[in-house]
Protein backbone atom coordinates (compact mmCIF):
# COMPACT_ATOMS: atom_id res chain seq x y z
CA UNK A 1 0.00 0.00 0.00
CA UNK A 2 2.83 2.41 0.86
CA UNK A 3 4.40 1.61 -2.51
CA UNK A 4 1.16 2.53 -4.29
CA UNK A 5 0.94 5.75 -2.29
CA UNK A 6 4.50 6.61 -3.25
CA UNK A 7 3.73 5.91 -6.88
CA UNK A 8 0.61 8.04 -6.69
CA UNK A 9 2.60 10.91 -5.16
CA UNK A 10 5.19 10.71 -7.95
CA UNK A 11 2.46 10.55 -10.58
CA UNK A 12 0.67 13.60 -9.18
CA UNK A 13 3.95 15.51 -8.93
CA UNK A 14 4.87 14.50 -12.46
CA UNK A 15 1.42 15.42 -13.69
CA UNK A 16 1.73 18.87 -12.16
CA UNK A 17 5.17 19.44 -13.71
CA UNK A 18 4.05 18.28 -17.15
CA UNK A 19 0.82 20.29 -16.89
CA UNK A 20 2.73 23.48 -16.13
CA UNK A 21 5.18 22.67 -18.91
CA UNK A 22 2.37 22.14 -21.41
CA UNK A 23 0.57 25.32 -20.39
CA UNK A 24 3.76 27.34 -20.88
CA UNK A 25 4.46 25.55 -24.17
CA UNK A 26 0.88 26.12 -25.37
CA UNK A 27 1.05 29.86 -24.72
CA UNK A 28 4.44 30.15 -26.40
CA UNK A 29 3.28 27.99 -29.31
CA UNK A 30 0.18 30.10 -29.94
CA UNK A 31 2.22 33.32 -29.85
CA UNK A 32 4.72 31.77 -32.26
CA UNK A 33 2.01 30.56 -34.63
CA UNK A 34 0.28 33.95 -34.47
CA UNK A 35 3.40 35.84 -35.55
CA UNK A 36 4.67 33.28 -38.05
CA UNK A 37 1.39 32.43 -39.79
CA UNK A 38 0.27 36.06 -40.02
CA UNK A 39 3.53 37.16 -41.64
CA UNK A 40 4.02 34.12 -43.89
CA UNK A 41 0.46 33.76 -45.16
CA UNK A 42 -1.23 30.46 -46.14
CA UNK A 43 1.22 29.44 -48.90
CA UNK A 44 4.55 29.89 -47.08
CA UNK A 45 3.05 28.62 -43.85
CA UNK A 46 1.73 25.66 -45.85
CA UNK A 47 5.27 24.84 -47.04
CA UNK A 48 6.48 24.92 -43.43
CA UNK A 49 3.51 22.79 -42.31
CA UNK A 50 4.15 20.14 -44.98
CA UNK A 51 7.92 19.98 -44.36
CA UNK A 52 7.73 19.94 -40.57
CA UNK A 53 4.79 17.53 -40.64
CA UNK A 54 6.83 14.98 -42.60
CA UNK A 55 9.81 15.64 -40.31
CA UNK A 56 7.77 14.82 -37.19
CA UNK A 57 6.51 11.62 -38.79
CA UNK A 58 10.14 10.62 -39.36
CA UNK A 59 11.03 11.59 -35.78
CA UNK A 60 8.35 9.31 -34.33
CA UNK A 61 9.21 6.48 -36.71
CA UNK A 62 13.01 6.51 -36.50
CA UNK A 63 13.10 6.08 -32.72
CA UNK A 64 12.11 2.45 -33.40
CA UNK A 65 10.46 2.24 -29.98
CA UNK A 66 13.82 1.86 -28.21
CA UNK A 67 13.20 4.85 -25.95
CA UNK A 68 9.95 3.19 -24.82
CA UNK A 69 11.87 -0.05 -24.20
CA UNK A 70 14.16 1.84 -21.83
CA UNK A 71 11.13 3.13 -19.90
CA UNK A 72 9.28 -0.18 -19.74
CA UNK A 73 12.00 -2.85 -19.36
CA UNK A 74 11.84 -4.00 -15.69
CA UNK A 75 15.37 -5.49 -15.58
CA UNK A 76 17.43 -2.99 -17.52
CA UNK A 77 21.19 -3.67 -17.41
CA UNK A 78 23.47 -0.87 -16.31
CA UNK A 79 24.91 -0.41 -19.81
CA UNK A 80 21.47 -0.41 -21.48
CA UNK A 81 21.36 3.37 -22.11
CA UNK A 82 24.89 3.27 -23.54
CA UNK A 83 23.95 0.43 -25.91
CA UNK A 84 20.88 2.26 -27.21
CA UNK A 85 22.98 5.42 -27.63
CA UNK A 86 25.56 3.46 -29.62
CA UNK A 87 22.91 2.02 -31.91
CA UNK A 88 21.14 5.36 -32.38
CA UNK A 89 24.43 7.09 -33.19
CA UNK A 90 25.48 4.73 -35.99
CA UNK A 91 22.01 3.94 -37.32
CA UNK A 92 20.92 7.58 -37.12
CA UNK A 93 23.80 8.90 -39.22
CA UNK A 94 23.27 6.28 -41.95
CA UNK A 95 19.51 6.82 -41.93
CA UNK A 96 19.79 10.59 -42.20
CA UNK A 97 22.07 10.22 -45.22
CA UNK A 98 19.55 7.92 -46.90
CA UNK A 99 16.64 10.28 -46.15
CA UNK A 100 18.62 13.27 -47.47
CA UNK A 101 19.11 11.44 -50.79
CA UNK A 102 15.40 10.50 -51.00
CA UNK A 103 14.04 13.95 -50.07
CA UNK A 104 13.34 15.03 -53.70
CA UNK A 105 10.63 12.35 -53.91
CA UNK A 106 8.56 14.33 -51.41
CA UNK A 107 9.04 17.56 -53.33
CA UNK A 108 7.87 15.87 -56.53
CA UNK A 109 4.80 14.41 -54.77
CA UNK A 110 3.73 17.75 -53.29
CA UNK A 111 4.68 19.73 -56.40
CA UNK A 112 6.79 22.12 -54.29
CA UNK A 113 10.57 22.08 -54.69
CA UNK A 114 10.78 24.21 -51.53
CA UNK A 115 9.58 21.20 -49.51
CA UNK A 116 12.64 19.21 -50.63
CA UNK A 117 14.99 22.00 -49.61
CA UNK A 118 13.35 22.48 -46.21
CA UNK A 119 13.23 18.76 -45.51
CA UNK A 120 16.94 18.34 -46.24
CA UNK A 121 17.74 20.99 -43.62
CA UNK A 122 15.45 19.28 -41.10
CA UNK A 123 16.78 15.73 -41.56
CA UNK A 124 19.92 16.05 -39.33
CA UNK A 125 17.62 16.92 -36.42
CA UNK A 126 16.31 13.34 -36.58
CA UNK A 127 19.71 12.14 -35.33
CA UNK A 128 19.72 14.85 -32.66
CA UNK A 129 16.32 13.64 -31.42
CA UNK A 130 17.36 9.99 -31.33
CA UNK A 131 20.43 10.78 -29.22
CA UNK A 132 18.55 13.01 -26.76
CA UNK A 133 15.66 10.57 -26.30
CA UNK A 134 17.88 8.05 -24.49
CA UNK A 135 18.55 10.47 -21.63
CA UNK A 136 14.94 11.68 -21.60
CA UNK A 137 13.66 8.09 -21.49
CA UNK A 138 15.85 7.32 -18.48
CA UNK A 139 14.49 10.39 -16.68
CA UNK A 140 10.95 9.23 -17.43
CA UNK A 141 11.82 5.73 -16.23
CA UNK A 142 12.65 7.27 -12.84
CA UNK A 143 9.42 9.36 -13.00
CA UNK A 144 11.54 12.53 -13.01
CA UNK A 145 9.08 14.52 -15.07
CA UNK A 146 10.29 17.84 -13.68
CA UNK A 147 13.61 17.78 -15.56
CA UNK A 148 11.86 16.36 -18.62
CA UNK A 149 9.40 19.26 -18.61
CA UNK A 150 12.22 21.78 -18.16
CA UNK A 151 14.27 20.30 -21.03
CA UNK A 152 11.38 20.34 -23.46
CA UNK A 153 10.11 23.77 -22.43
CA UNK A 154 13.51 25.45 -22.81
CA UNK A 155 14.11 23.69 -26.13
CA UNK A 156 10.73 24.79 -27.46
CA UNK A 157 11.33 28.33 -26.26
CA UNK A 158 14.59 28.33 -28.22
CA UNK A 159 12.68 27.18 -31.29
CA UNK A 160 10.11 29.96 -31.03
CA UNK A 161 12.71 32.68 -30.44
CA UNK A 162 14.77 31.62 -33.46
CA UNK A 163 11.71 31.06 -35.67
CA UNK A 164 10.09 34.41 -34.90
CA UNK A 165 13.37 36.30 -35.26
CA UNK A 166 14.09 34.81 -38.67
CA UNK A 167 10.52 35.33 -39.90
CA UNK A 168 10.68 38.98 -38.86
CA UNK A 169 13.95 39.20 -40.81
CA UNK A 170 12.04 38.02 -43.92
CA UNK A 171 13.48 34.50 -44.04
CA UNK A 172 9.98 33.21 -44.93
CA UNK A 173 9.39 29.49 -44.24
CA UNK A 174 13.07 29.03 -43.34
CA UNK A 175 12.32 30.63 -39.95
CA UNK A 176 10.30 27.73 -38.47
CA UNK A 177 12.50 25.18 -40.27
CA UNK A 178 15.77 26.46 -38.76
CA UNK A 179 14.03 27.04 -35.43
CA UNK A 180 13.01 23.38 -35.32
CA UNK A 181 16.60 22.22 -35.93
CA UNK A 182 17.82 24.55 -33.17
CA UNK A 183 15.19 23.10 -30.79
CA UNK A 184 16.52 19.56 -31.13
CA UNK A 185 20.14 20.64 -30.84
CA UNK A 186 19.32 22.45 -27.59
CA UNK A 187 17.25 19.48 -26.39
CA UNK A 188 20.26 17.17 -26.84
CA UNK A 189 22.56 19.47 -24.85
CA UNK A 190 20.07 19.81 -21.99
CA UNK A 191 19.18 16.10 -21.91
CA UNK A 192 22.82 15.12 -21.44
CA UNK A 193 23.19 17.83 -18.83
CA UNK A 194 20.52 16.18 -16.67
CA UNK A 195 21.39 12.55 -17.51
CA UNK A 196 24.93 12.10 -18.89
CA UNK A 197 25.50 8.92 -20.91
CA UNK A 198 28.83 7.64 -22.17
CA UNK A 199 29.16 7.09 -25.91
CA UNK A 200 30.46 3.78 -27.20
CA UNK A 201 31.06 2.36 -30.68
CA UNK A 202 30.72 -1.37 -29.91
CA UNK A 203 27.30 -3.05 -29.87
CA UNK A 204 26.17 -5.81 -27.55
CA UNK A 205 23.84 -7.74 -29.85
CA UNK A 206 22.56 -9.91 -27.00
CA UNK A 207 21.03 -6.76 -25.50
CA UNK A 208 20.01 -5.00 -28.71
CA UNK A 209 18.22 -7.99 -30.24
CA UNK A 210 15.39 -8.23 -27.65
CA UNK A 211 15.30 -4.44 -27.39
CA UNK A 212 14.79 -4.08 -31.14
CA UNK A 213 12.26 -6.92 -31.18
CA UNK A 214 10.14 -5.14 -28.57
CA UNK A 215 10.78 -1.67 -29.96
CA UNK A 216 9.89 -2.57 -33.55
CA UNK A 217 6.68 -4.28 -32.43
CA UNK A 218 5.74 -1.26 -30.35
CA UNK A 219 6.81 1.35 -32.89
CA UNK A 220 5.10 -0.61 -35.67
CA UNK A 221 1.74 -0.03 -34.01
CA UNK A 222 2.63 3.59 -33.25
CA UNK A 223 4.01 4.09 -36.77
CA UNK A 224 0.65 3.14 -38.27
CA UNK A 225 -1.10 5.71 -36.07
CA UNK A 226 1.31 8.44 -37.10
CA UNK A 227 0.25 7.98 -40.71
CA UNK A 228 -2.71 10.09 -39.62
CA UNK A 229 -0.39 13.10 -39.40
CA UNK A 230 0.82 12.53 -42.96
CA UNK A 231 -2.59 13.25 -44.48
CA UNK A 232 -1.98 17.01 -44.49
CA UNK A 233 1.62 16.93 -45.86
CA UNK A 234 0.96 14.24 -48.48
CA UNK A 235 -2.77 13.97 -49.18
CA UNK A 236 -4.12 17.49 -48.68
CA UNK A 237 -1.12 19.27 -50.22
CA UNK A 238 -1.27 17.02 -53.29
CA UNK A 239 -5.06 17.22 -53.86
CA UNK A 240 -5.91 20.72 -52.58
CA UNK A 241 -2.58 22.61 -52.56
CA UNK A 242 -0.22 23.91 -49.89
CA UNK A 243 -2.51 26.86 -49.06
CA UNK A 244 -5.29 24.55 -47.87
CA UNK A 245 -2.64 22.43 -46.11
CA UNK A 246 -1.62 25.57 -44.19
CA UNK A 247 -5.24 26.38 -43.29
CA UNK A 248 -5.85 22.86 -42.00
CA UNK A 249 -2.49 22.99 -40.24
CA UNK A 250 -3.61 25.99 -38.18
CA UNK A 251 -6.87 24.22 -37.23
CA UNK A 252 -4.94 21.10 -36.22
CA UNK A 253 -2.51 23.24 -34.21
CA UNK A 254 -5.36 24.79 -32.24
CA UNK A 255 -6.97 21.38 -31.68
CA UNK A 256 -3.66 20.08 -30.30
CA UNK A 257 -3.27 23.07 -27.99
CA UNK A 258 -6.85 22.83 -26.71
CA UNK A 259 -6.27 19.14 -25.94
CA UNK A 260 -2.75 19.54 -24.51
CA UNK A 261 -3.67 17.86 -21.21
CA UNK A 262 -4.60 14.74 -23.17
CA UNK A 263 -0.97 14.26 -24.13
CA UNK A 264 0.12 14.51 -20.48
CA UNK A 265 -2.15 11.63 -19.49
CA UNK A 266 -1.04 9.59 -22.51
CA UNK A 267 2.65 10.18 -21.86
CA UNK A 268 2.55 9.46 -18.13
CA UNK A 269 0.50 6.32 -18.68
CA UNK A 270 3.51 4.72 -20.42
CA UNK A 271 5.41 4.79 -17.13
CA UNK A 272 2.43 4.09 -14.83
CA UNK A 273 0.08 1.55 -16.44
CA UNK A 274 2.56 -1.31 -16.30
CA UNK A 275 2.50 -1.00 -12.51
CA UNK A 276 -1.29 -1.54 -12.34
CA UNK A 277 -1.65 -4.58 -14.58
CA UNK A 278 -1.60 -7.08 -11.72
CA UNK A 279 -5.13 -5.99 -10.81
CA UNK A 280 -7.65 -6.00 -13.70
CA UNK A 281 -10.18 -4.25 -11.47
CA UNK A 282 -7.75 -1.43 -10.67
CA UNK A 283 -6.89 -1.15 -14.35
CA UNK A 284 -10.55 -0.89 -15.38
CA UNK A 285 -11.19 1.70 -12.69
CA UNK A 286 -8.17 3.76 -13.76
CA UNK A 287 -9.26 3.69 -17.41
CA UNK A 288 -12.87 4.55 -16.55
CA UNK A 289 -11.78 7.53 -14.47
CA UNK A 290 -9.15 8.51 -17.03
CA UNK A 291 -11.73 8.67 -19.82
CA UNK A 292 -13.95 10.96 -17.76
CA UNK A 293 -10.98 13.16 -16.88
CA UNK A 294 -9.93 13.34 -20.54
CA UNK A 295 -13.46 14.33 -21.58
CA UNK A 296 -13.60 17.04 -18.92
CA UNK A 297 -10.12 18.40 -19.57
CA UNK A 298 -10.38 18.38 -23.38
CA UNK A 299 -14.07 18.87 -24.18
CA UNK A 300 -14.83 22.26 -22.59
CA UNK A 301 -11.64 23.86 -23.95
CA UNK A 302 -12.34 22.67 -27.50
CA UNK A 303 -16.04 23.53 -27.31
CA UNK A 304 -15.41 26.94 -25.77
CA UNK A 305 -12.80 27.85 -28.36
CA UNK A 306 -15.09 26.64 -31.15
CA UNK A 307 -17.71 29.18 -30.07
CA UNK A 308 -15.29 32.08 -30.59
CA UNK A 309 -12.98 30.66 -33.29
CA UNK A 310 -14.74 32.46 -36.16
CA UNK A 311 -13.99 35.75 -34.37
CA UNK A 312 -10.58 34.96 -32.82
CA UNK A 313 -8.76 33.39 -35.78
CA UNK A 314 -9.51 36.14 -38.38
CA UNK A 315 -8.76 38.79 -35.75
CA UNK A 316 -5.36 37.31 -34.90
CA UNK A 317 -4.26 35.85 -38.23
CA UNK A 318 -6.23 37.82 -40.81
CA UNK A 319 -9.42 37.21 -42.82
CA UNK A 320 -7.73 34.77 -45.20
CA UNK A 321 -7.60 32.23 -42.34
CA UNK A 322 -11.38 32.12 -41.67
CA UNK A 323 -11.66 28.58 -43.08
CA UNK A 324 -9.44 27.36 -40.23
CA UNK A 325 -12.17 28.46 -37.80
CA UNK A 326 -14.87 26.70 -39.84
CA UNK A 327 -13.07 23.35 -39.97
CA UNK A 328 -11.80 23.43 -36.35
CA UNK A 329 -15.01 22.05 -34.69
CA UNK A 330 -14.98 18.85 -36.76
CA UNK A 331 -11.28 18.26 -36.09
CA UNK A 332 -11.77 19.00 -32.38
CA UNK A 333 -14.68 16.56 -32.11
CA UNK A 334 -12.55 13.82 -33.63
CA UNK A 335 -9.73 14.70 -31.22
CA UNK A 336 -12.07 14.60 -28.21
CA UNK A 337 -13.52 11.17 -29.01
CA UNK A 338 -10.12 9.65 -29.82
CA UNK A 339 -8.75 10.99 -26.50
CA UNK A 340 -11.12 8.71 -24.60
CA UNK A 341 -9.30 5.65 -25.88
CA UNK A 342 -5.72 6.73 -25.16
CA UNK A 343 -5.59 4.75 -21.93
CA UNK A 344 -7.01 1.64 -23.58
CA UNK A 345 -4.00 1.68 -25.88
CA UNK A 346 -1.60 2.38 -23.00
CA UNK A 347 -2.84 -0.66 -21.08
CA UNK A 348 -2.51 -2.91 -24.12
CA UNK A 349 0.97 -1.55 -24.83
CA UNK A 350 2.00 -2.12 -21.20
CA UNK A 351 0.71 -5.71 -21.39
CA UNK A 352 2.78 -6.26 -24.58
CA UNK A 353 -0.37 -6.60 -26.73
CA UNK A 354 1.23 -4.41 -29.37
CA UNK A 355 -0.29 -6.32 -32.28
CA UNK A 356 -3.79 -5.65 -30.97
CA UNK A 357 -3.05 -1.92 -30.93
CA UNK A 358 -1.55 -2.17 -34.42
CA UNK A 359 -4.78 -3.70 -35.76
CA UNK A 360 -6.84 -0.92 -34.17
CA UNK A 361 -4.53 1.79 -35.51
CA UNK A 362 -4.61 0.26 -38.98
CA UNK A 363 -8.42 0.32 -38.99
CA UNK A 364 -8.56 3.92 -37.76
CA UNK A 365 -5.89 5.35 -40.04
CA UNK A 366 -7.12 3.28 -42.97
CA UNK A 367 -10.58 4.82 -42.62
CA UNK A 368 -9.07 8.31 -42.36
CA UNK A 369 -7.09 7.89 -45.57
CA UNK A 370 -9.88 6.09 -47.46
CA UNK A 371 -12.56 8.65 -46.59
CA UNK A 372 -10.08 11.46 -47.27
CA UNK A 373 -9.26 10.12 -50.72
CA UNK A 374 -12.98 9.87 -51.51
CA UNK A 375 -14.16 13.17 -49.99
CA UNK A 376 -11.28 15.64 -50.53
CA UNK A 377 -11.64 15.88 -54.35
CA UNK A 378 -15.41 16.43 -54.15
CA UNK A 379 -15.94 18.20 -50.80
CA UNK A 380 -12.60 19.98 -50.48
CA UNK A 381 -11.79 21.29 -47.02
CA UNK A 382 -15.01 19.91 -45.55
CA UNK A 383 -14.08 16.45 -46.77
CA UNK A 384 -11.13 16.52 -44.38
CA UNK A 385 -13.34 17.34 -41.39
CA UNK A 386 -16.01 14.79 -42.25
CA UNK A 387 -13.35 12.08 -42.67
CA UNK A 388 -12.32 12.70 -39.04
CA UNK A 389 -15.85 11.80 -37.91
CA UNK A 390 -16.36 8.85 -40.26
CA UNK A 391 -13.25 7.15 -38.82
CA UNK A 392 -14.47 7.26 -35.19
CA UNK A 393 -16.46 3.97 -35.24
CA UNK A 394 -13.13 2.15 -35.61
CA UNK A 395 -12.49 2.73 -31.89
CA UNK A 396 -14.93 -0.08 -31.17
CA UNK A 397 -12.00 -2.37 -32.05
CA UNK A 398 -9.84 -1.12 -29.18
CA UNK A 399 -12.78 -1.40 -26.78
CA UNK A 400 -13.18 -5.02 -27.88
CA UNK A 401 -9.46 -5.77 -27.36
CA UNK A 402 -9.42 -4.09 -23.95
CA UNK A 403 -12.56 -5.94 -22.83
CA UNK A 404 -10.98 -9.30 -23.68
CA UNK A 405 -7.94 -8.41 -21.57
CA UNK A 406 -9.36 -6.58 -18.53
CA UNK A 407 -13.14 -6.48 -18.91
CA UNK A 408 -15.27 -3.54 -20.01
CA UNK A 409 -14.67 -0.13 -18.40
CA UNK A 410 -17.47 2.29 -17.51
CA UNK A 411 -18.21 4.82 -20.28
CA UNK A 412 -21.24 6.61 -18.84
CA UNK A 413 -19.56 9.70 -17.34
CA UNK A 414 -17.22 10.16 -20.30
CA UNK A 415 -20.07 9.88 -22.82
CA UNK A 416 -22.14 12.44 -20.91
CA UNK A 417 -19.27 14.92 -21.15
CA UNK A 418 -18.70 14.22 -24.85
CA UNK A 419 -22.41 14.73 -25.47
CA UNK A 420 -22.20 18.10 -23.69
CA UNK A 421 -19.40 19.22 -26.04
CA UNK A 422 -21.13 18.30 -29.30
CA UNK A 423 -23.81 21.10 -29.49
CA UNK A 424 -21.40 24.02 -28.88
CA UNK A 425 -18.78 22.49 -31.20
CA UNK A 426 -21.26 22.29 -34.06
CA UNK A 427 -22.77 25.67 -33.18
CA UNK A 428 -19.34 27.21 -33.71
CA UNK A 429 -19.56 26.36 -37.42
CA UNK A 430 -22.79 28.26 -38.18
CA UNK A 431 -23.47 30.66 -35.29
CA UNK A 432 -21.93 33.88 -34.09
CA UNK A 433 -19.99 33.74 -30.78
CA UNK A 434 -22.69 34.87 -28.32
CA UNK A 435 -25.44 32.37 -29.36
CA UNK A 436 -22.85 29.61 -29.67
CA UNK A 437 -21.48 30.28 -26.19
CA UNK A 438 -25.03 30.33 -24.80
CA UNK A 439 -25.44 26.80 -26.16
CA UNK A 440 -22.13 25.91 -24.49
CA UNK A 441 -23.42 27.06 -21.09
CA UNK A 442 -26.79 25.36 -21.50
CA UNK A 443 -25.29 22.08 -22.70
CA UNK A 444 -22.77 21.66 -19.90
CA UNK A 445 -25.22 22.93 -17.26
CA UNK A 446 -27.74 20.30 -18.34
CA UNK A 447 -25.20 17.48 -18.06
CA UNK A 448 -23.98 18.57 -14.63
CA UNK A 449 -27.56 18.88 -13.35
CA UNK A 450 -28.67 15.50 -14.70
CA UNK A 451 -25.63 13.35 -13.79
CA UNK A 452 -24.47 13.19 -10.18
CA UNK A 453 -21.43 11.14 -11.23
CA UNK A 454 -20.29 13.85 -13.62
CA UNK A 455 -20.55 16.44 -10.84
CA UNK A 456 -18.02 14.43 -8.81
CA UNK A 457 -15.30 14.57 -11.44
CA UNK A 458 -14.15 18.21 -10.95
CA UNK A 459 -14.11 17.62 -7.20
CA UNK A 460 -11.96 14.49 -7.62
CA UNK A 461 -9.48 16.43 -9.74
CA UNK A 462 -9.38 19.23 -7.19
CA UNK A 463 -8.73 16.78 -4.33
CA UNK A 464 -5.95 15.14 -6.33
CA UNK A 465 -4.11 18.44 -6.75
CA UNK A 466 -4.70 19.34 -3.10
CA UNK A 467 -3.16 16.04 -2.02
CA UNK A 468 -0.19 16.83 -4.27
CA UNK A 469 0.17 20.23 -2.62
CA UNK A 470 0.16 18.61 0.81
CA UNK A 471 2.93 16.15 -0.06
Amino acid sequence: MSQLKGLKSKVLAGGLYLTLRNIVAAVLSLVSVLVIARILGPRNYGIATVSIGIFYFLIWTCRLGLNTYLVRQPNLPANGPEQITTFYNTFGILLCFLLWVCAPVVGTWTGQVEVTQALRVLIPAIWLDMMSMVAIAMLERDLKFGPVGLIETVAQLGNYLVSITLVLLQWNYWGPVIGTVFQYALQLVLAYRFYPISWRWRWDWSFLQPALRYGLTYSGADWILHFRALRVPLLVSSLLGVEIAGIIGIANRFADQMSMLRFIVRRMSISVMAKLLESPEATRRAVSQGMAYQALLVGPLCAGFSCFAAWIIPLLFGPEWILSARIFPLIALGTLVSALFDLHASVLYAADHNREVAKVNFGYVGLLWLTGLILLPSAGLWGYGVSELLALPSFWLIHHSFRKFCGAPQYQEALWLVAAAVPPLLAGIWMTPIPAFSIFLLSYSFVFVVSAEVRKIPWELWLAFRRKAAV
